[in-house]
């Protein structure tokens, strides 16, 4: 009955290969390198296309405890793509210790097998990668003979000293694992405070209380800083403009578009200073709720092109910890305070007669900045 075959089937090759990795499990723990040899050997002997004795890793690892550098070579450079498809297609070793197993016998011996690497492998290239991969097969955070920090210098001292090595994709994709913050930023604030205009513009309209949204965009120590600024004030005095009177203490709008170029000054680590000048305009106009009237609309707006300066004292309060996201989920951002002082030099009297004048400016916003952290290859 097929119920009796199904209980009385056997696979002849997994019971040798369960076994077999068995025995090597308790061979490496005894540190009997012969038998150990013995047994990977014959192991492999019984590898076919159905099968998989050994993971790579553990392979690799096997090689390294065995000293058998030629082979364990060959079995990097030619591991490839089409090796891991048929890796996949195979039947996986059983569920056991034998990694674990074989990585603590490495990490014991990892003196030994340096000094026997350099004892035994002729060339510098060879001996270099071998040492180097060596440290990368047996690091963990629970080992501290091998630290990421350590990694990365090893590779960068192959990388330098072997610039042309077959090995330089290996170390830069597996073992050289750096990032490096992009030169390239974003950022945004929202800010308020006061603007006050000065000679027969002081005359004309009061001070005015801003609210705004800014877009930095950085490269290195440059930003761009991109500004919508909104303040909202009333007149000072009857003002004459196109053909009729704007009446004194009515509502005023005041609007400062702007695009600056900052250069950032670090002056402590949380503290940066940044002088900017740049272009823009001061628009002067009755508030949107006032244009719905007719009078107002003849009033009209009164805008004018105008050069802008200024500093930044931007604080930082702290780094980005949360769920969100300023640039991108990777990447080296903070949360800052803004002071702003700027200076709007205008040509207003040049488009209308009796009115002349510049702007100051303080505000205080609150914002982030960040710039995406990538991998460095």
């Amino acid at each position: 009955m097929l119920r009796n075959e199904i209980l009385n089937y056997t696979d002849s090759n997994a019971v040798y290969i369960q076994n077999g990795r068995k025995m090597l499990i308790e061979k490496l723990i005894n540190g009997d390198i012969n038998k150990v040899r013995q047994l990977k050997d014959a192991l492999l002997l019984n590898e076919n296309g159905k099968y998989l004795v050994f993971y790579p890793y553990e392979t690799r690892l096997l090689l390294y405890y065995l000293g058998e550098y030629d082979e364990l070579q060959y079995y990097i450079n030619s591991y490839d793509d089409n090796t891991v498809k048929q890796m996949e297609l195979k039947i996986k070793p059983p569920a056991d210790n034998l990694q674990s197993t074989v990585l603590a016998t490495v990490r014991k011996n990892k003196t030994n097998i340096e000094s026997d690497i350099q004892a035994h492998v002729d060339n510098a290239e060879n001996r270099d990668f071998l040492t180097m991969n060596l440290h990368y097969l047996i690091y963990g955070k629970e080992y501290s003979d091998v630290t990421r920090e350590s990694l990365n210098t090893d590779a960068d001292v192959f990388l330098k000293n072997h610039p042309d090595s077959k090995y330089v994709d290996y170390t830069r994709q597996y073992i050289r694992y750096k990032f490096a913050t992009s030169k390239w930023g974003y950022g945004f604030e929202f800010f308020s405070g006061y603007g006050l205009a000065t000679g027969n513009l002081y005359n004309s309209f009061h001070g005015h209380v801003p609210i705004g949204v800014a877009f930095d965009v950085l490269y290195k120590n440059w930003t761009l800083y991109l500004r919508d600024y909104i303040g909202i004030g009333t007149t000072h005095r009857d003002i004459s403009v196109h053909g009729t009177v704007w009446p004194s203490a009515t509502k005023a709008n005041t609007m400062v578009p702007e695009a600056t170029l900052g250069y950032m000054l670090p002056i402590k680590s949380r503290l940066h200073i940044s002088p900017f000048a740049g272009v823009g305009g001061l628009l002067l106009s009755p508030t949107e709720s006032q244009k719905s009237e007719s009078y107002y609309k003849q009033v009209g707006e009164l805008d004018n092109f105008a050069w802008i300066t200024g500093v930044n004292m931007d604080i930082k309060l702290g780094k980005n910890k949360g769920n969100y996201a300023i640039v991108s989920y990777n990447e080296e951002a903070f949360w800052f305070l803004r002071i702003r002082y700027g200076y709007v030099m205008s040509n207003i009297n040049k488009l209308y007669p009796g009115l002349s004048g510049n702007m100051h400016y303080l505000t205080i916003g609150i914002g982030g900045q960040g710039r995406r952290v990538k991998r460095d290859l």
